[in-house]
């Protein structure tokens, strides 16, 4: 059957107020932030953008260790593949976003989209509470589509939200078409990794 589970404090409240620290805080360690034009678009060049910017910063990145900070990945998914009984073969890409409440006119969900186009699965970690739920459609993604757009967002039939939750992990087949609403009242905090395990990349 297809993954589609939802933990709360996934890790214990010390890592947790670790993580959000070392995030978060700009007077601790050296965490730094990249800026990037469209959240949901840029593994995509671009396509369908809608211009809602935020910041990023990478942990692995086609399967390497990028960063000092990848412990932090690294506890979140030991701890998922645990209680799913899984054995992972590898993660493929992990990164943190940070997005801000924007002085939208159109506040529709951000384009659905899907994070990469070979099976793996998505787990996502909520660093704090927050505004903007997560999003995931019924519908899977099929060879040769890349991200949909406003209207083809719209069309789609909602599987399941989630609500922000420090400490809170969705973790689902990465076929799925997802995406967020855009926050309004609070800043954005997610760790997003993708992941590949042993014996169910044909389901997931």
């Amino acid at each position: 059957m297809p993954i589609l589970e939802v933990f709360d404090d996934i890790i214990d409240k010390p890592l947790q107020e670790k993580i959000k620290s070392d995030i978060l805080n700009p007077y601790t360690g050296d965490f730094y932030w990249r800026f990037i034009e469209d959240i949901t678009s840029s593994s995509f060049l671009n396509v369908h953008t809608q211009k809602r910017p935020g910041l990023n910063h990478m942990f692995y990145e086609d399967s390497l260790m990028v960063c000092d900070y990848s412990w932090m990945t690294q506890d979140i998914v030991l701890q998922v593949i645990d209680k799913l009984k899984l054995k992972m073969t590898q993660i493929i890409k992990s990164k943190t976003f940070l997005q801000v409440p924007l002085n939208l006119k159109d506040y529709t969900v951000d384009n659905a989209h899907v994070d990469m186009m070979k099976p793996h699965l998505v787990i996502l970690y909520y660093v704090m509470d927050s505004d903007g739920d997560t999003i995931i459609y019924n519908s899977q993604w099929e060879k040769g589509e890349t991200i949909k757009n406003s209207e083809e967002t719209a069309k789609l039939l909602i599987k399941k939200k989630v609500t922000p939750k420090q400490g809170r992990a969705i973790v689902f087949n990465g076929s799925y078409w997802h995406t967020a609403e855009q926050p309004k009242d609070n800043n954005r905090c997610v760790i997003n990794t993708n992941i590949t395990c042993e014996g169910i990349n044909a389901n997931i």
